[in-house]
């Protein structure tokens, strides 16, 4: 039958998004020849990758060129992570391609918070994408990042958490505190600069990840000791951030993150770093009880400027992030064999289906 192969499409996420490289790409490619097609620039490392195609031009060129990819019949798997994609996505898999939709986010919530969208569109918008995820459903296999998203489908689907791996060991303070992740109003970053240069204006904020360049500007000037550093490769990401005094985590009570559990949060504590977080549900069910976090009232900022000041001064609090670093570590990680067994039984039967229609 020869060497399985797998396509992996995203036209919005980076060629290096985490989750899509490091974690699915990496387990998946002792599987099979794997394709990957994102919009430039290129991955930083193609271990693991076969071919990398770039998808040019804006949104809609992107969106017609990965049609076209899911659309053929160069592969045995396709893997999708978008929600443009979903019409895609259905398509190919209404024309008997083998397709995995990967949903990393509550895309119905998501929509309600997009700040590039006219407030008109945005709740019928999320309406309609609640409606093309349970269509995803019937003609796609379905992969979730996070356990709340069940909810937003009528069968049940296999959860791989996008939990991190290969963190950095603890290291000592730099006396800096660090956020780590997309740099959005709904993520909190602005709210939490400003909270920081009111309760601890002599403490550097480190922010690393994806940042326009007018939020930048509106971070620096917002607060002076603001380091906007922009997206890094993981494992850079990752020793910038394990030095930090604390790591935020501000996100907003918003439907997309009620529910979740900021990956964040993990990255700050299996590496030592103690955590001040929004006090969510999916984030206080999973990490409320562990040493070295701090939860606090989403976008409330008092409870947020007197809770770092605390941090900021206690000592305890870091060493016993330090102390249960590892434990975190081994409770929250990336389900390698969980992933490969579940794709490898899905590539299967696509090869079984290919010969039988020969």
């Amino acid at each position: 039958m020869g060497s399985p192969r797998i396509l992996v499409v995203s036209t919005v996420h980076r060629a290096d998004d985490t989750r899509i490289r490091e974690k699915l790409i990496a387990t998946l490619a002792p599987l099979a020849t794997i394709t990957y097609a994102t919009r430039p620039p290129a991955p930083s490392s193609r271990t693991g990758i076969e071919q990398w195609i770039g998808l040019a031009g804006g949104r809609l060129r992107r969106n017609f060129t990965a049609l076209r990819l899911l659309a053929g019949t160069g592969y045995d798997v396709a893997i999708t992570h978008d929600p443009e994609l979903l019409p895609a996505s259905i398509l190919a898999g209404l024309l008997g391609r083998r397709v995995v939709f990967d949903l990393h986010e509550n895309v119905p919530g998501q929509l309600l918070t997009k700040e590039w969208l006219p407030p008109a569109i945005r709740r019928p918008l999320s309406r309609s994408s609640r409606t093309l995820l349970r269509l995803a459903e019937r003609t796609c296999s379905i992969t979730l990042a996070e356990p709340g998203y069940a909810s937003l489908f009528a069968r049940r689907h296999p959860v791989f958490a996008n939990y991190p791996d290969d963190l950095p060991a603890p290291q000592p303070s730099d006396g800096t505190a660090v956020y780590v992740g997309d740099v959005t109003s709904a993520r909190g970053v602005p709210f939490v600069t400003e909270v920081m240069a009111n309760a601890l204006p002599d403490m550097p904020l480190r922010i690393i990840g994806p940042c326009t360049g007018r939020m930048a500007t509106e971070l620096r000037d917002t607060n002076p000791r603001t380091d906007v550093i922009g997206p890094l490769p993981h494992p850079e990401a990752m020793a910038a951030m394990a030095t930090a005094a604390f790591g935020v985590a501000p996100l907003f009570d918003t439907p997309n993150y009620r529910h979740s559990l900021p990956t964040k949060v993990i990255e700050y504590l299996g590496s030592g770093v103690p955590v001040i977080a929004s006090d969510l549900p999916g984030t206080r069910d999973e990490i409320g009880d562990l040493p070295g976090v701090r939860l606090v009232a989403a976008g409330d900022a008092s409870a947020w400027e007197s809770t770092l000041r605390r941090a900021a001064n206690d000592a305890g609090l870091r060493a016993a992030a330090h102390a249960n670093a590892r434990a975190v570590r081994e409770r929250f990680t990336w389900p390698t064999a969980a992933v490969r067994d579940w794709y490898r039984e899905l590539l299967s039967e696509a090869q079984l289906q290919r010969c039988w229609e020969r």
